[in-house]
């Protein structure tokens, strides 16, 4: 394989205020809590996104509506029948009301977070982000961060596994010996309550059938994943350097083809990776009731011949810049 040369790599960059911002490879365990942490916020943001998107479904519309109707006739006729005043119906029907509209959208904000985004991040965590240097490094794959005056902001990943990876079993319980058990007030009977709970819950639970995490890639392939940028320093141009890095990279390990996937709450990333870095649809498939994922796909030689012919242009204008400069000192 083809090493990684000097004009693979992106020049050293700064914001706008000037601070320096640098890609490092992950470190190991001391960037595990950062991009944990990335990965956690930047998901778990997407959760009002998810909700208005719900309220736009007519079939959820449908539903709530259909259940407030219900409680708002229902409720004052049994209260009625139990001898309830009839002055009192009114704080009754308002109630209703009250209560269906925030329960509804407590009800949705509990769906998206709990099943929309909370079982990708919660898989994650379990699998590839358990250890992504292990992870993501097999196979000539890798993960980066990119760092503001050395503060881990973003991260991005580049899968080039050769073979099916299968989704982690989750371990048994064993909250009997958490932290929180070990702190607690009376840690012997918190203890004692948690290892009852935890033989329950392992008596209970069901051995999931295997279930395949990640397909394996041709050796001419690669997946880009977990593209994260902090929240408060998004719209700031930083998914640009980890998007090229990863291209780069694939590059100059004979990698032909970038895959990357978004789903229905990622719209702002399909966007950059459509109109930014040239990715193209290729697919896109229904997940759930509510739920699209979109299959992205770079090809990475006409990225890189177009990549280099923009930097050509661009030095050109420097240089021609440059003798404009020189010329007006003997003008």
């Amino acid at each position: 394989m083809a090493p990684s040369s000097s004009s693979d790599i992106p020049p050293p960059a700064t914001d706008a205020n000037g601070s320096k911002i640098e890609m490092r490879p992950y470190y190991g365990q001391k960037d595990l809590n950062y991009v944990h942490y990335l990965v956690y916020s930047t998901s778990f943001d997407l959760v009002p996104k998810g909700v208005r998107r719900l309220l736009t479904s007519p079939l959820v519309i449908s539903s709530w509506l259909a259940v407030f109707a219900a409680l708002y006739v229902l409720i004052p006729q049994q209260l009625a029948s139990y001898g309830w005043p009839n002055e009192l119906m009114l704080a009754v029907k308002i109630a209703v009301v009250i209560a269906s509209t925030g329960g509804g959208l407590l009800g949705l904000s509990w769906y998206v977070d709990r099943y929309v985004v909370g079982n990708p991040v919660y898989a994650a965590l379990a699998n590839d982000l358990r250890d992504p240097g292990e992870y993501y490094r097999k196979d000539d794959g890798n993960f980066w961060l990119l760092t503001v005056q050395g503060q881990p902001v973003a991260c991005i990943g580049m899968d080039h596994h050769q073979t099916t990876v299968m989704e982690a079993a989750p371990g048994p319980a064993n909250m009997a010996n958490s932290q929180e058990i070990q702190q607690a007030d009376w840690p012997k009977v918190a203890a004692f309550l948690a290892r009852i709970d935890d033989t329950m819950r392992n008596f209970l639970a069901k051995k999931p059938a295997p279930k395949v995490f990640f397909k394996a890639h041709k050796p001419n392939e690669a997946s880009v994943r977990r593209l994260h940028v902090k929240s408060n320093l998004q719209d700031q141009g930083l998914s640009t350097p980890l998007l090229k890095r990863v291209a780069f990279w694939a590059h100059s390990h004979q990698v032909e083809y970038l895959f990357a996937e978004t789903n229905e709450l990622q719209g702002k990333l399909a966007e950059i990776l459509r109109k930014r870095h040239g990715y193209e649809l290729v697919s896109t498939t229904k997940t759930g009731f509510f739920g699209k994922t979109k299959l992205w796909r770079l090809d990475v030689k006409l990225w890189m011949s177009k990549e280099i012919e923009a930097r050509d242009q661009q030095k050109l204008k420097e240089d021609e810049k440059k003798e404009v400069e020189e010329l007006k000192e003997y003008m």
